[in-house]
């Protein structure tokens, strides 16, 4: 679907856009801020055709670059030199060689990435974007590292751009889902070249708010077999309340999974389709800037999610009060605080790290060596506290003083900690 230029005029109007980037393939969907549905971009207009290929190609007659189908055919026509695996090549940082030239495969990605966003047909693209939710595979540092850096060469700002994994817009997509099909667990099996992978969502009703977890598994020697897809199936089901199950990948091409499909349609909805990740992008992206009162209700603690609450202690008007610092449920690689706070006294304080997996809540003591002594509530503390991976902690801690009476050493501290 190419959209009218002139639908979106004023910032009521933006659009939010769901990115689901794969290394073969990629699909954007997109809404607006009004509970619409997300709409998918199909590449062949009046046709549910919503991947294209994540690959460029330079037209060897002109410098130029086209993306996805264009630069397939441009390639197999001998007219271009093309450039595939995209985000494998920037996770790898190597240069990549077109021609005589080499080239910045972070740049290369950006460019794809550019590139496809036109598709949509839009002349002042990143004027009418509010909100890009890019979802992969798997967010790991050097991934997130990457998709930054390429986005940082587009005319995005960081505000414009967020970034989740599959296991998420999972979980964002069931939750915009008729509650009939997650009452129970709900499950996808992704089946690709490259193997299946499959997500189970399952949520915690007894805590608040609500916990939703997502188990992955992998099966990497996967073939187009009945029996073995069964054995998956039952592996994953036989024993658990599944309310629904999404078929998606190409792998689900043909018909050759028949006694698979009629277990599987047993007491559950099955459904067959592509764009479920690129559309749980676009209701993650739109929760993050109006959540709606179900994702209110709900925490999503993936791999990538800060599983505890952490905080500290503090003095208000006299008594004693929690300081929230991280809040479970945030990207790891999004969550740090800074703030300023006097120590009581001495050269110690606490941090408390409240989980919501069932852990024991812990108290994490910071000692901050050599620092001058000083009256009580008479020295002040600048802290930077940031994730390092989805359970360790970084704090960096800076003396400040107290005015005139006690000059500011500037002295800096770190600490490490596990949540």
């Amino acid at each position: 679907m190419f959209l009218d230029k002139e639908t979106f005029t004023g910032k009521k109007n933006k659009i939010i856009v769901g990115y689901d980037l794969g290394d073969q393939w990629s699909q954007i969907s997109f809404c607006h801020f009004d509970g619409e549905e997300p709409r998918t971009l199909s590449v062949v207009a009046g046709e549910e055709q919503y991947d294209f290929p994540t690959v460029l190609c330079r037209r060897r007659e002109v410098d130029q670059w086209v993306c996805g189908k264009e630069a397939v055919k441009l390639a197999a026509e001998g007219r271009g030199m093309a450039v595939e695996h995209l985000l494998t090549l920037a996770r790898d940082g190597s240069e990549v060689e077109v021609g005589e030239e080499k080239l910045d495969p972070v740049a290369l990605l950006a460019l794809f990435i550019k590139r496809s966003l036109s598709l949509l047909g839009m002349n002042a693209l990143t004027q009418q974007i509010d909100l890009m939710m890019i979802t992969v595979e798997e967010l790991d540092r050097r991934t997130i590292e990457v998709l930054s850096q390429a986005v940082s060469l587009m005319q995005l700002s960081a505000e414009q751009i967020s970034f989740q994994s599959y296991a998420e817009s999972f979980y964002h997509y069931m939750l915009h889902q008729p509650r009939e099909l997650w009452l129970g667990e709900a499950f996808v099996c992704d089946y690709e070249n490259a193997g299946m992978k499959t997500y189970r969502l399952e949520c915690n009703k007894r805590t608040t708010p609500v916990v939703a977890y997502v188990e992955d598994r992998e099966y990497p020697q996967m073939q187009d077999d009945d029996g073995m897809l069964l054995n998956i199936l039952e592996e994953n089901c036989g024993e658990r309340t599944v309310s629904s199950a999404y078929l998606i990948g190409r792998g689900f091409e043909g018909d050759w999974y028949q006694q698979s499909l009629r277990y599987l349609c047993r007491g559950r909805r099955v459904f067959k389709g592509n764009n479920l990740y690129s559309k749980g992008a676009c209701f993650g992206a739109r929760a993050k800037v109006i959540p709606d009162e179900t994702e209110k209700q709900y925490v999503f603690l993936g791999k990538d999610k800060l599983q505890a609450n952490v905080g500290m202690g503090a003095l208000r008007r006299g008594e004693d009060s929690y300081y929230a610092l991280l809040h479970a449920g945030t990207n790891w690689f999004e969550a740090q605080k800074q703030c300023e706070f006097y120590l009581e006294s001495g050269n110690s304080f606490s941090i408390r790290v409240i989980s919501l997996t069932g852990k024991e809540s812990k108290e994490i003591e910071i000692i901050l060596n050599d620092l001058p002594v000083r009256s009580e509530r008479a020295t002040r503390i600048r802290m930077l506290i940031t994730m390092e991976s989805g359970e360790d902690v970084s704090v960096t801690m800076e003396d400040l003083g107290f005015g005139e009476i006690y000059p500011a050493t500037h002295k800096i501290w770190q600490e490490h900690f596990k949540i």
